[in-house]
C-alpha cells in the first residue's frame, strides 16, 4: 500500500510538471527550419513592388511613417468632409472622428525592449528579436493589417496580413500562383516537419528580389493564423536581424525538467513523451500535432494582444 502511495504521489508530480510545460509550450510551436534557397530568387516586376510599398521608404522614422498614415486617413475623410459642408452638425461629428483616427496611430507602436508579450506568440513572432532595438507599428488598411518595423527607429520591413476575404478559399499554393500572376514567377522554399510521427515537405513561403536590393516573401500562415502574409524588406538590414535572431535562439536554455518529461523535442517523437496519456488514460498532444481546425485556434486581433493597444480596429 505505501508502494502504491508513493508511486501515485509520483505520478502526479510527474503529470503537474509535464502539464505545466505543455502549457507553457503550446502558445508557440518551434517553426520548422526551412530549406536554404538554391541561388538567388526571381526579380519581381518593379511596377507591383511599388504599389506594395506605397509612399513608404526604407529609413524612415516612425515618427514620418506615422505622418503618412495620418494623411492617408485625412484623404479618406475628404469627400465626406466637403459633401456635409453645409450641415456643421455632422460636419464636425466627421472631423472629430478623423481626428481620433488619426490620434489613435501613436498607441499602435510596440517596442521589443526585452520583456516578453503576446506580441512574441502572435501572427508577427518569427518578425521579433527582444532586446535589439527594434520596434513596431501596425495600421489597418482597407484589406490588410500593415506592421511596419523599425531598427533604431529606421524603417526596415513591412509585414502585411491580408484580410480572410481576400484568400477566398484558396490553398496556399493556388494563392502563391495568383500573386505570381502579379509579381512574377518567384523561387519556392520548402520546409521539412513531422506531423505525427510522418516527415513530410511542405511549401513554405515564395521568394522574390528586387533590382535595389529589397526581399520579398509570401508567407503561410494558415495552420495557426488562417491568413496569407507578404513581406517586404531591406534585405541587408534583415539579414542582420536574422542573424541577431539565431544568435538569440541559440543562447536559450535547454534541456530542462519539464522538457525531459514531456519529451524534450520540439519536432520528432520521443518513444517516452506519451507519459501522460500512459497516466491520465488521455491523450495529450505536443504544439503542431493538430492542424489548427482541430484546435479551434483564432486569429488574435491587433486590437487584443498587448497592453500597448487600446483602440479597436477600424
Amino acid at each position: 500500500m505505501k508502494k502504491l502511495g508513493i508511486s501515485l504521489v509520483a505520478a502526479f508530480f510527474v503529470l503537474a510538471a509535464a502539464q505545466q510545460g505543455m502549457a507553457a509550450k503550446a502558445g508557440k510551436a518551434k517553426p520548422a527550419k526551412a530549406e536554404k534557397p538554391r541561388g538567388p530568387a526571381p526579380v519581381a516586376k518593379a511596377d507591383a513592388i511599388g504599389e506594395i510599398r506605397g509612399d513608404y521608404k526604407w529609413a524612415m522614422t516612425m515618427q514620418q511613417v506615422i505622418d503618412k498614415i495620418n494623411a492617408r486617413i485625412e484623404a479618406s475623410y475628404k469627400d465626406r468632409i466637403a459633401k456635409t459642408a453645409a450641415d456643421p452638425n455632422r460636419n464636425d461629428k466627421l472631423r472629430k472622428a478623423m481626428r481620433d483616427e488619426q490620434a489613435a496611430t501613436k498607441k499602435n507602436i510596440v517596442k521589443f525592449d526585452g520583456q516578453k508579450g503576446a506580441w512574441d506568440v502572435s501572427i508577427i513572432d518569427q518578425e521579433i528579436v527582444q532586446g535589439q532595438g527594434l520596434a513596431m507599428l501596425f495600421t489597418k488598411e482597407e484589406r490588410s493589417t500593415r506592421y511596419f518595423f523599425f531598427a533604431n527607429d529606421s524603417l526596415f520591413k513591412m509585414f502585411i496580413a491580408f484580410d480572410k476575404e481576400m484568400l477566398q478559399g484558396k490553398n496556399f499554393k493556388d494563392f502563391g500562383a495568383a500573386m505570381q500572376t502579379k509579381f512574377g514567377k518567384a523561387q519556392e522554399v520548402f520546409v521539412n516537419q513531422s506531423y505525427l510521427g510522418v516527415k513530410e515537405k511542405k511549401l513554405d513561403h515564395l521568394l522574390w528580389r528586387s533590382s535595389t536590393g529589397d526581399g520579398l516573401k509570401l508567407v503561410d500562415r494558415s495552420e495557426f493564423y488562417d491568413v496569407y502574409c507578404l513581406v517586404l524588406y531591406d534585405n541587408s538590414v534583415e539579414q542582420r536581424i536574422a542573424a541577431m535572431r539565431r544568435e538569440a535562439e541559440a543562447a536559450k536554455p535547454k534541456g530542462s525538467m519539464i522538457d525531459n518529461v514531456i519529451g524534450g523535442k520540439e519536432s520528432d517523437r520521443d518513444e517516452n513523451d506519451n507519459v501522460i496519456d500512459r497516466i491520465t488514460g488521455k491523450e495529450v498532444y505536443k504544439p503542431g500535432d493538430r492542424r489548427a481546425a482541430q484546435q479551434n485556434i483564432t486569429v488574435p486581433s491587433p486590437g487584443a494582444p498587448p497592453a500597448s493597444r487600446s483602440v479597436e480596429d477600424k
